[in-house]
């Protein structure tokens, strides 16, 4: 850690400044894009429940919208135990970075092995699968696309 740095958590610990999460007044991930913020995952709407997707839910963290798109999505992917994300392909490249559980994700044929602290990088147009272990998983998930929207999901044939 620098200098200056050590010095500023230090008087941030010695006053006892309260974290204070700034993020618009309905929680929502769609703050303006030039406006910092923070924001909890438990404050996020948990989405998905569409079997076109599999039996993943999922939590958007940061994101745009079409009229004011950020730089990135960031994201949680939530699964049961044996929960599946069905095979898809989608133009922007994704990552996914393990939190909790474990699976499998499976990327143009060749499974991975999905843990805490595994990072996996999705090529762009790339198949992809995900199917959690029998404890569930849960893993950050993010594009550079300006918003979750924008990301145009293509299912494999069959997998619906």
């Amino acid at each position: 850690m620098t200098q200056f740095a050590s010095a500023a958590a230090e008087s941030l610990i010695a006053e006892e400044q309260p974290f204070v999460a700034h993020a618009p007044a309905d929680n929502s991930p769609y703050a303006p894009s030039c406006e910092a913020f923070s924001i909890h995952a438990d404050d996020v709407a948990l989405e998905g429940g569409d079997p076109t997707y599999g039996t993943v839910t999922w939590r958007t963290l940061i994101n745009g919208t079409p009229d004011v798109p950020r730089e990135f999505v960031l994201g949680i992917a939530e699964f049961g135990p044996h929960g599946t994300l069905l095979p898809h392909r989608h133009d922007p490249a994704e990552f996914y970075l393990g939190i909790e559980g474990s699976g499998v994700v499976t990327i143009d044929g060749v499974a991975h092995s999905m843990a805490p602290g595994v990072a996996i990088y999705v090529p762009a147009g790339a198949e992809h699968g995900v199917v959690a272990g029998p404890g569930g998983l849960r893993f950050t998930y993010g594009f550079a696309e300006g918003s979750f929207e924008s990301v145009q999901y293509r299912f494999s044939a069959g997998s619906a």
